[in-house]
């Protein structure tokens, strides 16, 4: 993925940057002339689409569309943003078509996915099903451009996440087939009042600063902002930033709150973990594939429940947690 693309000097609440996904999503926005069709295109709900545009006009502090009866349609510095869009769009498509097909071999299937610790066990699980085919993974970190790898061809299948209240709405010639839904934890300041705890409610961190990783998922950060609403909490206020500033809040404010998935990586935790009460936040895995694909979609789901589970016999964040409350994701 190319970016960022323009920067913001402000202090936002928000990513600061406006990259390739979010050129893409207003490209989309204009294309379809709505923010409803456009969310059918960008497999997306309504609501999501409404919230990440309102972050990429709070960066711009101007608006891009102006909304009537009719749809949208865009503003003078929208016009501006969609013109240079356009040209940025196609030349990172282009750019990314050429890497992923430069020497590929006779053959070769091709497999996307975000980047999770599932998708870890996503190149055997496809191997063991199609053992004559070489598998090349790519890593993609734009959302839309799933979409368009999966429809032009250049992967035949692809591993996704969404959540609750922004579930994903499928294009046209993709089909989903849910793997499980993983819970999601809370890493707490060492000196925070639930450090240590085991298990709190969202309704308990109240007046948290709540942390995301920059360039994280903005489908994420609108399912916590919906359900910190939920509990209570009124609208929260989440800060965007890198890995290393993150660690570093984490030790100074006794207040600081994150988000951690319950498969983790193998990285220390810069704080303390903890459960929360009635599991609100979760993240769903999926399976995407194309039509006509050749690939024997429930045989990789198999065999990725198989090595979901093995992976979570080690790199379970919670494995007491897991003990107590099995039949989510890898338990």
């Amino acid at each position: 993925m190319i970016g960022p693309v323009i920067h913001s000097r402000r202090s936002r609440t928000w990513p600061v940057e406006l990259d390739v996904r979010h050129l893409r999503l207003l490209a989309a926005i204009a294309n379809a002339g709505s923010l409803a069709k456009a969310a059918t295109v960008l497999g997306l709900s309504q609501p999501a689409l409404s919230a990440q545009l309102q972050r990429v006009e709070h960066v711009l502090d101007r608006t891009v569309f102006d909304r009537d009866r009719h749809g949208v349609h865009p503003t003078a510095l929208g016009e501006v943003v969609l013109n240079h869009a356009r040209e940025v769009l196609a030349a990172a498509d282009d750019l990314e078509l050429a890497l992923r097909r430069f020497h590929a071999p006779e053959g070769l299937l091709r497999i996307g996915a975000l980047p999770t610790v599932v998708a870890e066990t996503l190149s055997e699980a496809v191997a063991a099903t199609a053992p004559e085919r070489p598998v090349a993974p790519i890593t993609m970190t734009d959302r839309a451009a799933v979409f368009s790898a999966l429809l032009d061809g250049t992967v035949e299948l692809a591993l996704y996440v969404d959540h609750p209240g922004h579930e994903l709405l499928a294009p046209e010639g993709v089909h989903l087939l849910p793997i499980g839904t993983e819970p999601i934890f809370v890493i707490v300041s060492p000196d925070h009042p639930a450090a240590g705890r085991g298990e709190a409610s969202l309704a308990e961190l109240a007046g948290s600063t709540w942390l995301t990783t920059a360039g994280g998922d903005d489908e994420l950060h609108d399912h916590l902002a919906d359900e910190c609403a939920r509990a209570g909490l009124g609208t929260i206020t989440a800060r965007a930033v890198e890995p290393v500033v993150l660690r570093q809040i984490m030790r100074r404010d006794p207040r600081a709150v994150a988000l951690s998935q319950s498969l983790g990586s193998r990285t220390a935790i810069p704080g303390s973990l903890v459960a929360l009460r009635g599991v609100p936040l979760r993240t769903r895995h999926l399976l995407l594939w194309r039509d006509g694909t050749a690939v024997d979609v429930p045989a990789v789901r198999g065999g990725l429940m198989t090595a979901i589970a093995e992976l979570a016999a080690t790199r379970h964040r919670l494995p007491a947690w897991a003990a107590a409350n099995p039949g989510w994701l890898g338990t």
